[in-house]
């Protein structure tokens, strides 16, 4: 069974994982999904999952209602769930079966109420380590292309017109053929990378027709997936043994890497929920507010972010349809003279949300024409899927760029959070890549989107001039996140810091400032006081297999500060270079350890 995250980082029907076995087949079920499908050991998908996207994209939970023949050895397994909203109620089943090497997966669904979907039916996730693997696309016509499973990001789908796919899956000194095959609907792939998901998806219904769709009461939907697997060489052990504990092997500092700047975003919450005096992200080097001249109160947001500043510089980020529509905010910004902007972006409030070079340069003059000297960026304030697709329109921009990022666009579980970060690692490197030497400015980052970046209504706006009732994603469905509050969150927050830092990374920015969208738990904000004390220092490579750990070269002193991380359900245990004695890490806990200069460096890492 894959190792678990911290359990305040886990939803109630995610926190109890079942194995299933029969015959060479192992599955993992979990919150209704069937994941880590392994043959013989060996891991040939990710997952398989019945989803319904409703007509903004968002994702419509469920309730599993009956399992059976998950605690037998052998015959069907069946899942019977509904989903967890009466606006677009369906009842739904999942039939699994297996016969020797062939798994074969059934889902029907009944709709009990008149709703619009954009999606609707099994979505099927490989695993990002197939990256540059061969794979034969099966298509609706017949024809067979042949391609791989992308290495760089793709921004578009690498596969399309799906009915069936061939591939190899290598590992532990065996390889197992997989053909899968799709029935009941066409089928195209994704590459989820985008999103931060640790998966290329295999989805049900291609883009390219029409949606949103009408459902219907007694509509029935009825797809399926065979998998049928053919393994060489012995049989794999489930998981790697986790070593008691690790030894901390700390390398020298490494090229162009150094501590990014750590900002937040200006609070969206009512005034309600105002702290009052206290409360404030004073690790927080600069606050990003982001401004919508349609918004009614977007005055009193950009008045109470000046004053939370306190005297701190604003990061302003905004959306408008234009500079002519976005004069007002300028002006308004004129009027504080002694106010520090340190950058200003205005995002296209529907095209991608891009910042694109002729927006940028339209705001370099109007902001000329103000009188004000601020550093204007470009890029999008989406993910980084928007950046990725339109790359090719920033060719005559050489300043800095941005980007947006979330874990939870497809999926909003405790593994996703935690799978994202290995992916936020890819997203940034493949960033760099398009970059091509510009800075980047990495956030707002935030568990739950603030905005709904594919959404097919308009967005929610607020109905009076003042922030009673907040504004922007405080008025987003699925913004605020329960997680916000917890202990491991801390450890998280280093896990994305360290998976972020590169060359040319200039700052990240994280949730917000105060309200329901902090990290209201002190482990995180120690976490994040500490990181910000480290900007601007350089980093040495690190390693210690299990844990996350991030080393920085202390301040006024020659020292190194090392911050170690947990985010599996389980304590580990680390040994620090030199000593003897292994110091145990609690799950979602974060330690910071001061090291001596000279012997802590080691050459291991530049060898392996």
């Amino acid at each position: 069974m894959s190792s678990a995250p911290p359990r305040d980082l886990l939803r109630p029907d995610e926190q109890t994982t079942s194995l299933v076995r029969r015959g060479p087949w192992t599955i993992e079920l979990r919150a209704g999904g069937l994941e880590n499908i392994r043959h013989l050991g060996l891991l040939v998908l990710r997952s398989v999952r019945s989803v319904v996207r409703d007509e903004n994209w968002r994702t419509v939970p469920s309730i599993v209602d009956r399992v059976h023949g998950a605690e037998h050895h052998a015959g069907s397994l069946v899942i019977e769930g509904r989903t967890r909203d009466e606006r677009a109620a369906l009842l739904w089943r999942l039939d699994i079966s297996a016969d020797g090497d062939e798994l074969s997966i059934a889902y029907r669904a009944e709709a009990e109420s008149d709703f619009l979907r954009n999606r609707l039916g099994l979505v099927v996730l490989h695993s990002p380590e197939l990256a540059g693997t061969a794979v034969e696309v099966r298509h609706t016509t017949g024809a067979v292309t042949s391609t791989v499973f992308p290495g760089q990001i793709s921004p578009h789908q690498p596969a399309v017109d799906i009915r069936g796919l061939d591939w190899v899956v290598a590992g532990d000194g065996r390889s197992t053929s997989c053909r899968l095959d799709f029935v009941g609907d066409v089928f195209e792939m994704e590459d989820q990378r985008n999103w931060t998901d640790a998966s290329y998806k295999t989805y049900s219904t291609p883009l390219s027709v029409p949606f949103p769709v009408p459902v219907r009461v007694g509509d029935v939907i009825e797809q399926s997936v065979v998998l049928r697997c053919a393994s060489r060489g012995p049989a794999s052990a489930m998981m790697p043994d986790t070593p008691d504990d690790v030894e901390l092997v700390v390398g020298d500092i490494m090229r162009e890497v150094v501590v990014p700047a750590l900002t937040t975003t200006a609070s969206t919450a009512g005034s309600e929920e105002s702290p009052g005096g206290g409360g404030r992200a004073f690790w927080a080097r600069a606050l990003l507010v982001e401004l919508d001249p349609s918004w009614s109160n977007w005055p009193s947001a950009l008045t109470r972010a000046i004053a939370d500043a306190d005297g701190r510089p604003l990061d302003v980020r905004l959306v408008a349809d234009g500079v002519d529509e976005a004069g007002p905010v300028l002006d308004a910004l004129a009027e504080h003279p002694a106010l520090e902007i340190v950058r200003i972006a205005l995002f296209d409030r529907e095209e991608g949300h891009l910042a694109d070079p002729e927006t940028a340069r339209s705001l370099l003059g109007a902001l000329d024409d103000r009188g004000l000297d601020i550093q204007v960026i470009a890029g999008t304030r989406a993910h980084f899927t928007e950046l990725n697709r339109s790359i090719d329109r920033f060719d005559s921009w050489r300043g800095p760029m941005t980007f947006s990022m979330t874990p939870s666009m497809h999926d909003t579980s405790g593994h996703q959070l935690v799978e994202s970060i290995a992916m936020q690692r890819e997203v940034a490197e493949n960033a760099r890549r398009l970059a091509d030497g510009r800075p980047l400015h990495i956030g707002p980052i935030t568990l739950g989107a603030r905005f709904n970046a594919v959404a097919t209504m308009p967005a929610p706006t607020p109905k009076g001039h003042d922030l009673e009732e907040g504004y922007a994603a405080a008025l987003v469905a699925g913004a605020t996140d329960a997680r916000s509050e917890a202990a491991s969150l801390a450890a998280w927050l280093l896990a994305s810091v360290a998976a972020l830092a590169g060359p040319k990374v200039l700052s990240v920015s994280y949730l917000e400032e105060w309200g329901p969208r902090s990290p209201a738990h002190e482990s995180a904000t120690q976490v994040l006081s500490w990181l910000s004390e480290l900007e601007g220092r350089p980093l040495r490579s690190v390693r210690a297999p299990g844990l996350t750990v991030f080393a920085a070269r202390g301040v006024g002193r020659p020292s190194t500060i090392v911050l170690v991380g947990n985010l599996h359900a389980e304590p580990r245990e680390v040994r620090l270079p030199g000593s003897e004695v292994p110091i145990v890490i609690g799950p979602g806990e974060v330690r910071r350890f001061e090291l001596p200069p000279g012997a802590y460096v080691s050459d291991r890492l530049a060898e392996e």
